[in-house]
């Protein structure tokens, strides 16, 4: 029941939703630090250093490398 109402509140399961955040905050250490992929990774959570990759890509579309790239504002 629980997960329903979280569902039509945010449109995410709770583990969407955390796993969401995560993200965000990648993106941020992105944008904001010189943080080496790998170190991000261990900063979120992420004890395997080929899944967090993976899971950014999933998500965001796009590397890490690449969205540190790409041209902001």
């Amino acid at each position: 029941h629980y997960i329903a109402l979280f569902r039509k509140k945010t449109a995410y399961t709770p583990v969407e939703y955390f796993i969401h955040l995560k993200m965000q905050r990648a993106c941020q250490y992105l944008d904001l630090t010189r943080l080496r992929v790998n170190e991000i990774a261990n900063l979120l959570g992420y004890t395997d250093p080929y899944y967090f990759p993976r899971a950014f890509i999933k998500r965001i579309g796009m590397s890490p490398r690449k969205y540190r790239s790409k041209e902001k504002g």
